[in-house]
Formats: structure tokens, sequence, C-alpha cells
């Protein structure tokens, strides 16, 4: 699981004042090795000074003159990935960490990356599952439906014994590689585990069908190392639009309606059929 910003934030954190020299921050930098200091003054945080700011400023400057952070802030309890969305639309390289009206710690982008890492596949560069269910979840949030597209490699088990499991490594990074290449901006992408991958869209699970069926087209068309002959199968499952409010236990929404997806493309396998449609409902009905 991804874990919260509270888990990996940095609770001792040292702060520093606006009126202070930059030189006495610097001797504080090469004691102690802070990346960047949230500035105080009269009692508030007012901004970032960053190593880049004490680098390029002169040693006479104070820090309000010096700093060019502006204060970012992120509840303790969101997930590292809402920490690297923030850290993505802004240059910041700290984010001031709150709980209520009460600051609790900062979070670096260093230690945001580094959690990051862990949720990367080292074999095709993809996100791993826990990606699409934050977005998922982001997207539900927004008041939309989601759909999944679970796609599933056929007879990969096959391909390994009779190949090896260096010429199946590559097939699957050639086919990551193809569903970066032709899955819409709008769309998320993860390895899910093996040789499965889902796609997460915020379309309704009809309108999945072209997409799915373009790239199982592109898979059957393209040629692998060895000219081996490699297909997959593709099972939907996702949401109507709606537009009022929903509750219920969205996690378990999404968990659901992701593995209805891949029974789906199991039986697309099992009966040859390349793309089954497997559930089209409201992400409310997924609460089984």
């Amino acid at each position: 699981m991804i874990r919260k910003v509270f888990e990996i934030m940095i609770k001792d954190y040292t702060t520093v004042d606006a009126f202070w020299g930059i030189r006495r921050i610097q001797k504080i930098v090469e004691k102690d090795h802070y990346d960047c200091f949230p500035v105080i003054e009269n009692g508030e945080i007012v901004g970032i000074l960053t190593r880049n700011d004490l680098i390029t400023a002169h040693p006479n400057r104070i820090v309000l003159d010096a700093m060019s952070g502006r204060c970012k802030y992120i509840d303790e309890n969101e997930s590292v990935w809402s920490a690297k969305e923030l850290f993505e639309d802004e240059s910041s390289q700290i984010l001031i960490v709150t709980h209520g009206d009460e600051v609790t710690g900062v979070i670096t982008k260093s230690a945001v990356d580094i959690e990051i890492g862990k949720h990367v596949d080292m074999l095709t560069g993809l996100y791993k599952s826990s990606y699409i269910i934050h977005k998922s979840q982001k997207l539900l949030d927004q008041g939309g439906e989601i759909s999944i597209i679970f796609f599933d490699v056929n007879n990969f088990g096959y391909i390994n014994k009779k190949y090896g499991h260096t010429v199946g490594d590559n097939i699957l990074k050639e086919i990551s590689k193809i569903l970066k290449e032709c899955v819409p901006a709008d769309t998320f992408l993860c390895r899910y585990g093996g040789d499965e991958f889902a796609l997460l869209t915020g379309k309704c699970a009809e309108d999945c069908e072209v997409l799915a069926q373009s790239v199982l087209n592109r898979v059957r068309q393209h040629n692998f190392i060895g000219d081996i002959s490699v297909g997959i199968s593709a099972g939907i499952a996702g949401g109507k639009k709606r537009c009022n409010s929903r509750d219920g236990d969205m996690y378990k929404n999404i968990t659901n309606l992701i593995n209805l997806a891949s029974l789906a493309s199991t039986k697309a396998k099992k009966e040859k059929e390349n793309l089954v449609l497997g559930f089209s409902g409201t992400i409310d009905e997924m609460a089984i």
C-alpha cells in the first residue's frame, strides 16, 4: 500500500527567521546538511528558503530577500501520490504538512521521490497498481465515473517455457512500450502484475471498447523479438456517467471493479474472444 504523508514527513524540522542573514544560514547547512528551511516571520511560516537560494544569494542579504519558495501545504493524511502531484505542479522542494490548523512537519521532494520509486515496476518503467487506485479515487472524488481496461498476455507461460524468461521479459517491455504509445494522455496505465496491465479511463465502459480493440490490434501487428506470435486479451469493467454525490467504501468499489475487469480478460482469453465487456453500471453498484 502507498504510505501517507505523516509516515515519511520530517517532524523535527528547522525553521529560520525571515530577518536572519544568509551567512548564518550557510553555517547551519555546513553543519547539518539541510536542503530547505521553512521561513518564519512573526511566528508564522511565510515561505521556503532552498539550498539553491543560498547558493545564488549574496551572503550579506537577509532570508526574506533571498527566499524564492512559496508555502505549499498538504494534510498529513494525504497519500504520497498527492504529494508527488503537488511537487509536479510547483517548483517547490518542500511542502508544509498540516493537521487541521496545526503545522505538524515538512516533507521534501526527495523523500517523496524515494517513496514513489518503490511503486515503479523496474522491468517496464510503469507504475504499479497503487497508482491506478489513487487516480481512480481522485476521479471519483471529482464526481466522475471510471472504467478499467485489463490486458492479459495470451499464453505467456508457454512463451517463457519455450523461449526463456529473458525473451519473455523483452516481450513485456515491448508491450508496455506499445501501451504507452497508443493510449490517450488522459488515461492512466500500470503494470498490474506478471503479464497483466491495467488502464484507467474516465470514460463509460461502452466507450472503452474502441480503445481496447485498437491496443489489441497494435499488439497483434507488432513484430516481436524472434518473430514470436504474441497476442493479448482485454476485459473491461466500468461505470456510467452520473452527477449526484456518492457514498460507500470507494476503495472497496475500485478494487472490485479492477477484479471484474481482470475476470473479463480471463474470460476473453479462455473463450478466444480477445475482448469482453464484463460490467457496466454505476460505481456504487460495485459494493459486493
